[in-house]
């Protein structure tokens, strides 16, 4: 199994099928649950349709998916009836980055490269070896 993430630009690609398939068996199928199917690549992938990915995907929110990339057993019956089982591709659903984490995620690096610019600012005012922490700037900047 190999894990790909994709691009924001491969998110574009993924399709949604449909929404609200029962399972059928286990305990999902016991409690009632659906999920939804999606497509990448022309291999369809599930995900539960409470995890919060559907409602993102279909608000165009989605930034990043993460699949697991791997194969599975499929049974269908050849020309004269009889049952084959053959090797396909498939995806498994494992997470995605809203657009709006991954903003708040960048304002944060932004923020932490301003707090290390005026570290930087203030370390040769220090008379000894000190150590300049973001409170020690708080309280440099605040006087």
């Amino acid at each position: 199994m190999a894990t790909i993430k994709l691009s924001p630009e491969q998110v574009l690609e993924i399709s949604a099928i449909d929404h609200n398939n029962k399972y059928k068996n286990g305990q999902r199928a016991k409690d009632n649950k659906t999920f939804s199917r999606y497509k990448f690549e022309g291999i369809v992938f599930s995900v539960p349709t409470d995890n919060p990915f559907v409602v993102a995907f279909e608000k165009g929110e989605v930034k990043f998916v993460k699949l697991i990339q791997s194969t599975r057993e499929k049974k269908s019956v050849d020309n004269e009836g009889e049952e084959v089982i053959s090797t396909v591709d498939s995806f498994e659903f494992d997470s995605f980055i809203s657009r709006a984490q991954y903003n708040n995620l960048q304002s944060d690096r932004v923020l932490d490269a301003g707090v290390e610019f005026k570290i930087a600012r203030y370390q040769h005012l220090a008379t000894a070896p000190v150590a300049i922490t973001a409170d020690t700037l708080a309280e440099l900047e605040n006087a």
